[in-house]
């Protein structure tokens, strides 16, 4: 059973960024799951890459200093166990979006886009509907 004390913070933070209120999480999260290496890759993650901002697989790869290649970087970008709280997102491959699996039912590149526009960093399509002007959130 889902605890409202405990997800509330994240209920209400994960509305404000959607609303585009909040650029930043402060979150406590818990990544005792995580290994040590994927931990200091998604924490690099967090520290370098704003809301706004973009990094590539390589680039990740590098700034982590953790030795793992470009290739594990998207592994451990793909087991992310907080997306959006800790922003796959915007990991991107040297040659354009690369992938996610945040999304449902195979829709993770949609997804991927879509969080990426409401952010600025891909302009908007003319399909592409935002969430603060219309109240919803389903792209």
């Amino acid at each position: 059973m889902v605890d409202p004390q405990r997800t509330r913070p994240a209920v209400e933070q994960l509305t404000a960024y959607f609303d585009g209120d909040l650029t930043e999480f402060d979150l406590v999260l818990d990544l005792r799951g995580v290994t040590t290496t994927s931990r200091k890759v998604l924490e690099t993650l967090c520290e370098k890459t704003p809301y706004g901002s973009s990094v590539t697989y390589g680039e990740l790869a590098h700034s982590s200093n953790t030795g793992v290649p470009a290739r594990g970087i998207g592994s451990i970008m793909g087991s992310n166990p907080v997306p959006i709280v800790v922003p796959c997102h915007r990991v991107l491959a040297s040659t354009g979006l690369g992938g996610y699996s945040g999304g449902n039912s195979g829709d993770g590149l949609r997804t991927k886009r879509w969080l990426l526009t409401l952010e600025g960093v891909l302009q908007p399509t003319l399909d592409w509907i935002d969430p603060r002007l219309t109240g919803r959130s389903d792209g």
